[in-house]
């Protein structure tokens, strides 16, 4: 038992401050372990690829946890680029129009499409006019997890460097020996040959 008022003082300062420091430690590592993920992994390329009559950017993501299940799956693509106005460059975003941009129950994978159409902002762009413009894919995927009983969220870009003019993707799916089942391959997540 500590003697005298300063003493006490000290003592209970120490005290407070041993139950406060555990209580932030414990708050911080729960929180760090009880956070939810998302379990997705995306293609290391975006790919300019022809789609319909014309091109199409495209890249793709799939879960590689068997037990997370994503439903109410939607995605959203923005990219900034450099525009001249008035004989000025400035960076401006732009809000990508998406061949399906929501999925009520998450596929083994999904390939995100933008159309490159006159109403996208990479229409009649080359490989070069995509450097000069600096151009960055920005990407938000959100989706509930039912592990998690929670919404989880992740998110990725694409730079000019990543993306790949005149490739299309390997597909990653095969038909099990029983033909009874499909078989996702994420080891061909990120192949692609040249068209």
């Amino acid at each position: 038992n500590p003697p005298g008022d300063a003493a006490n003082i000290v003592a209970a300062i120490e005290a407070l401050t041993g139950f406060l420091s555990l209580a932030i430690a414990t708050g911080l590592i729960y929180g760090r372990f009880s956070k939810p993920r998302s379990y997705l992994i995306f293609s290391d390329h975006a790919l300019i690829s022809p789609y319909k009559n014309g091109t199409a950017i495209m890249f793709r993501f799939a879960a590689y946890k068997d037990k997370h299940t994503l439903t109410d799956l939607e995605v959203k693509v923005n990219t900034g680029l450099v525009v001249v106005e008035n004989e000025k460059p400035s960076y401006k975003y732009f809000s990508l129009e998406l061949e399906r941009s929501k999925v009520e129950s998450m596929p083994m994978s999904w390939t995100v499409v933008h159309p490159i159409d006159e109403h996208s902002p990479f229409f009649g762009f080359t490989e070069d006019d995509m450097k000069s413009a600096d151009v960055e894919l920005y990407v938000m995927l959100r989706g509930f997890d039912d592990v998690f009983s929670n919404y989880v969220q992740q998110r990725t870009s694409y730079t000019f460097e990543e993306i790949v003019f005149n490739r299309k993707f390997v597909p990653m799916y095969k038909e099990a020996g029983d033909g009874d089942s499909t078989i996702l391959e994420l080891h061909k997540l990120n192949m692609h040959k040249e068209i």
